[in-house]
């Protein structure tokens, strides 16, 4: 049964922010090796596998990330709000099942725990392209996508529409921060589009036909931006609450040529935004906090240990490391 006690959901997730990697450790897991790294990280009684070695890397990233779940379930006082975080990973094995069932393969999906749905549900729910169990912006999506591969199959298509429909359903459910939150993603996502297809020498009737849901910043301006010169670009399209980390993003795209900069300003912009509730003590934002800071999280620890098995060097994991909370 979901509680109700703001105070006791707080102070359960103020404990297990005590376990998180932070800045020093972090930079620490980089010093050493591969090896070196997975120690540390079991030392800390990251991923509850005390036997954990640099082959079982993946699952230890993948228990701990479990934990965060289950953890972020139990102590929700608003799961409206917290559902709309964990359905990420509903979004990614639905475009995962369908892309499947579309090409007729026969590989093992790569499918993402932690969502509102078992793996089981969605397969089934795709197998009889039956969604009447999922959010309405889901279920138009996913039928109207059903109506359109009768003439064709369009993979691209599945994600566009999937990525609209889950901001849609953040838009209409979300509280003002996860409203906040999802427009500033849609704003860099749809910009990282922007950037993708004029880099490949697009136009905009193209870009109209991938934009996902609008957040800050408008389809028209983006639609406009397609020719727009661009060294003017961040302050023609800058607008909302991550204006300055969107500039940001072209400027470095524009000296480097390097997509990754705008995308390290994307996570970088949503992990501030998510830490700002942090001290706070009677809203459900220090539970989303935690669960966006385990991800983030996640994805440098992986990003440290992909690169040292490949032996990179440190200072460009230093370069490509996001943002951690707080």
């Amino acid at each position: 049964m979901p509680q109700t006690s703001p105070h006791y959901g707080v102070a359960r997730i103020r404990c297990h922010e005590k376990g998180l990697i932070g800045r020093d450790r972090m930079a620490r897991l980089i010093d050493g090796n591969a090896n070196d790294a997975v120690r540390q990280l079991v030392d800390a009684g990251y991923g509850s596998m005390p036997d954990a070695t640099i082959e079982d890397a993946d699952r230890l990233i993948e228990s701990e990330l479990k934990d965060t779940y289950a953890l972020v379930r139990e102590v929700s006082f608003q799961p409206a709000q917290t559902d709309v975080f964990l359905m990420k990973a509903d979004v990614h094995n639905l475009k995962m099942l369908l892309k499947l069932r579309l090409t007729g393969s026969k590989d093992a999906p790569a499918l993402m725990q932690g969502g509102l749905y078992t793996t089981a549900q969605l397969q089934t729910m795709v197998q009889n392209a039956d969604y009447r169990e999922l959010p309405p912006e889901f279920k138009a999506a996913l039928e109207k996508l059903e109506q359109g591969f009768q003439s064709r199959v369009d993979p691209v298509a599945v994600s566009v529409a999937l990525d609209s429909a889950y901001t849609d359903y953040a838009l209409r459910v979300g509280d003002a921060f996860v409203k906040e939150y999802f427009k500033v993603q849609a704003d860099f996502n749809n910009l990282l589009t922007l950037l993708r297809l004029r880099a490949m020498g697009a136009g905009a009737e193209k870009l109209k036909s991938v934009l996902l849901t609008e957040g800050y910043i408008s389809h028209s301006k983006l639609l406009g931006s397609m020719e727009a010169p661009m060294d003017s670009l961040g302050k023609t399209v800058g607008t909302g609450p991550a204006r300055e980390g969107i500039i940001r993003g072209i400027d470095a795209y524009i000296k480097t040529g390097n997509i990754s900069a705008v995308e390290k300003e994307r996570d970088d912009a949503l992990m501030a935004m998510a830490g700002e509730g942090k001290l706070q003590s009677d809203t459900i934002a220090p539970v989303i906090g935690y669960l966006l800071a385990r991800e983030q999280e996640a994805k440098c620890i992986r990003l440290i240990l992909t690169a040292k098995r490949n032996g990179l060097d440190d200072a460009i994991i230093t370069e490509r490391l996001r943002a951690l909370y707080g």
